[in-house]
């Protein structure tokens, strides 16, 4: 399992981002940040997504935009996640533009109302607290983010493989795997867990270069060992790591696993032995 630098905290203020594919339990620790007094936004969906940073950031070619049209959506997010400034013309006309057709998974008109609520979000007064988000799709940026926020903290969550390939929610290697896998983007299980290797070997990579800006949550072992988790994590993240015991008891035991009455040969031999090497235990292993 990679491993997360501990021997040095952030500051508490320091913006906090939490990402993972969809489906493996990042509104729990959106939850526990937002009741440590961190302010995530104020329009959420029931998943606790962040969803200006959806508006802004939940298309595939903003895998391909220029440095410009990205500053000036990163300017637009941190302005409505710590308000106290109207957008310039500039800025409220590139977050206009993307609210002007469907998505893949959102409507114009849905668009429209995300881009009403960060203008006002960025014209209210400032909060002048502890501030981040929560949006799954946050990892297959932080690099850039990270060259605009450089004291932002990535918190990168991490569940069982072969499960996560099972799941119900694959909005994300529906939306990525084109871009990211090549291919006509069907979604089979196999294919989730083709996708979720790539996202996993590329954050190892990203941890590896940026171990003081970068957590890597487990969370299968959040929810065998919550009180330990998550004391490593606000030490990392620069909170007081007692907090921790209260924050636990939002945690659930860990569910039997999805993958144990299904066939290994649905996946790729090489994508399971990944699973594996990064310290998950396959159903029907010795």
């Amino acid at each position: 399992m990679p491993s997360t630098k501990l021997d040095s905290a952030a500051s508490p203020c320091a913006p906090i981002a939490i990402g993972a594919i969809g489906g493996s339990g990042t509104r729990v620790i959106s939850e526990a940040f937002r009741s440590l007094g961190v302010f995530m936004g104020s329009d959420l969906n029931s998943a606790s997504d962040t969803l200006w940073f959806t508006l802004l950031f939940k298309r595939p070619e903003i895998l391909d935009a220029g440095d410009e049209e990205f500053d000036l959506l990163t300017r637009a997010l941190v302005a409505g996640l710590t308000g106290g400034r109207a957008l310039p013309p500039n800025v409220e006309a590139q977050v206009r533009s993307l609210a002007t057709d469907d998505r893949p998974q959102a409507t114009a008109d849905w668009l429209q109302d995300r881009a009403d609520s960060l203008m006002m979000a960025a014209a209210s007064p400032p909060h002048g607290g502890a501030w981040g988000w929560k949006e799954p799709n946050t990892h297959l940026v932080v690099e850039r983010l990270w060259k605009r926020i450089p004291d932002l903290r990535y918190v990168h969550v991490v569940r069982h493989g072969l499960d996560m390939a099972l799941s119900s929610n694959q909005n994300q290697p529906s939306l990525w795997g084109p871009k990211v896998l090549g291919g006509d983007g069907t979604m089979t299980p196999a294919r989730a867990l083709a996708y979720w290797c790539w996202v996993q070997r590329r954050t190892q990579r990203l941890l590896a270069d940026n171990p003081d800006r970068m957590y890597w949550l487990d969370y299968d072992a959040l929810c065998r060992e919550p009180e330990r988790v998550l004391g490593d994590l606000l030490h990392f993240l620069g909170f007081d790591p007692l907090r921790a015991r209260d924050l636990a008891a939002r945690i659930h035991p860990p569910k039997a696993p999805r993958h144990a009455t299904v066939p290994l040969t649905l996946f790729s031999a090489e994508d399971v032995d990944y699973v594996r090497s990064l310290g998950y235990s396959v159903s029907g292993d010795p």
